[in-house]
């Protein structure tokens, strides 16, 4: 079998790049046909991009050599055909230099410009470069034109209400005029038009998770937290003084809803455990009200959920206190748990007075959970509430992690320690995890 010559590479790094471009927008093939959302299926833009990058350069450094050694390199390289090759190498180069962590957590906006630039610049140079590239060309601007179409078709103008939530140190965003469309889980881009978010900041668009159920009076729902400039910029501009009940009205951008939890369906399980960090308790708010709600319509087979919460403060169950109870109250037919952890000491008095917490229901303990008991309990619960005949109709537990890598780690070394036993009465144990970062 003859080895592939250098012209054959090419053709290998050409025949990649669709892949890279599918797999790298937010509205891809396969994952419409699978019901993946884009951030499930970036491993595979990563992975088919390194191949490219291998293949292009591999290739060109194998012309390079063979020109320098011929002493008409500069000759060579004038060709058009030659010189659109050396572009589109260094748009490959420069796509891998900017995407490393490095640029992606220090300077996100440089590496997102430099994606939209090089992707638009090398399909060119692939029209330019060599006539066998040309379909794949044109394959890679079609993906990429139909991503940006299906954007603007999900992107919609409204105004937005924001205020600040000191305890948790994030920004609520409420918008009323948008208050259907998607599932539990699911998550939107967020662009703020407004000068306070500075010369560049209102260009910018952000994904958040979004925090309320469909159809509700309040409507989107979206909690962001502090943790970049942007974010710091939209929380003092909602941090003002002087208004009436401290809102703001800004208009704002939304795209999608794009992810979410895939083919998992909550409501068709026995019994559900939300384990969230922080910020993360957007992903269990929305998902528990959807399942209270299709309860009460007799649309669930969901007979248990448990919420375990960690925070850094006590005083951050303050804000949400009123949502936590109004669950519980209103789940009728299934058995709501929400037990809230914070890890560090309180400073000044403590939010709360003694005997607060009388009932099971909702719980405020200091220190981290122990994810594997609360499971295991929840477990036993959900077996104990179905008696009789229908006691092995058990249809499983679904466990939602919502945080920081280090916590999504966690509750899947857990959830892997459970007794085999416990397991099969429950009907198996099916994970899913939402975790923060790029």
């Amino acid at each position: 079998m003859p080895s592939p010559t250098l012209r054959d590479l090419v053709g290998s790094a050409a025949s990649q790049l669709p892949f890279v471009y599918a797999f790298g927008t937010k509205n891809n093939v396969l994952g419409m046909f699978l019901g993946i959302g884009y951030e499930k299926l970036h491993f595979m833009h990563r992975h088919s991009a390194r191949i490219v990058l291998v293949a292009a350069n591999v290739h060109s450094l194998g012309y390079i050599y063979k020109w320098c050694l011929a002493d008409n390199f500069m000759e060579s390289i004038a060709k058009p055909k030659c010189y659109w090759g050396l572009i589109g190498l260094i748009c490959i180069d420069g796509l891998f230099l900017f995407s490393t962590e490095f640029f992606r957590k220090k300077a996100y906006n440089l590496f997102l410009a430099t994606h939209i630039c090089a992707l638009t610049v090398l399909i060119i140079a692939m029209l330019y470069h060599y006539q066998g590239t040309i379909p794949w060309a044109y394959a890679c601007a079609t993906l990429y034109l139909l991503d940006i179409l299906q954007r603007v078709l999900k992107t919609r103008v409204s105004t937005a209400t924001i205020r600040t939530i000191p305890e948790l140190g994030i920004t609520r965003v409420e918008i009323p005029n948008i208050n259907s469309g998607w599932r539990a889980g699911q998550h939107v881009r967020l662009r703020v038009i407004s000068s306070g978010m500075g010369l560049i900041g209102w260009s910018e668009i952000h994904p958040f998770t979004i925090a309320s159920v469909a159809n509700s009076p309040e409507g989107l729902v979206l909690f962001c937290k502090k943790a970049g400039d942007w974010t710091n910029k939209l929380y003092d501009m909602a941090n003002v003084s002087g208004l009436e009940n401290n809102d703001r009205k800004v208009s704002v951008m939304v795209q999608g809803p794009y992810g979410g939890l895939g083919n998992f369906m909550i409501s068709s399980f026995s019994a559900a455990v939300f384990v969230c960090g922080g910020s993360g308790i957007t992903l269990a708010t929305s998902a528990m009200q959807e399942l209270i709600q299709q309860d009460m319509d007799g649309q669930s087979r969901v007979k248990s959920i448990e919420l375990i919460w960690t925070v850094q403060d006590a005083s951050a169950l303050v804000p949400l206190l009123p949502l936590f109870t109004s669950m519980i109250q209103q789940s009728v037919f299934t058995s709501v748990r929400i037990s809230v952890f914070y890890t560090r000491a309180p400073t000044g008095k403590f939010p709360f007075p003694d005997g607060f917490f009388r009932s099971t229901s909702l719980t405020l303990s200091p220190g981290r959970p122990k994810i594997q008991q609360h499971i295991e309990d929840t477990i036993s619960r959900t077996v104990d509430s179905i008696s009789g005949p229908k006691s092995g109709n058990m249809c499983g537990l679904f466990v939602g992690v919502c945080g920081p890598v280090s916590l999504a780690d966690g509750v899947f070394k857990d959830a892997g320690k459970i007794d085999p036993f416990r397991r099969d009465q429950i009907g198996g144990v099916e994970l899913h995890a939402e975790t923060f970062g790029w």
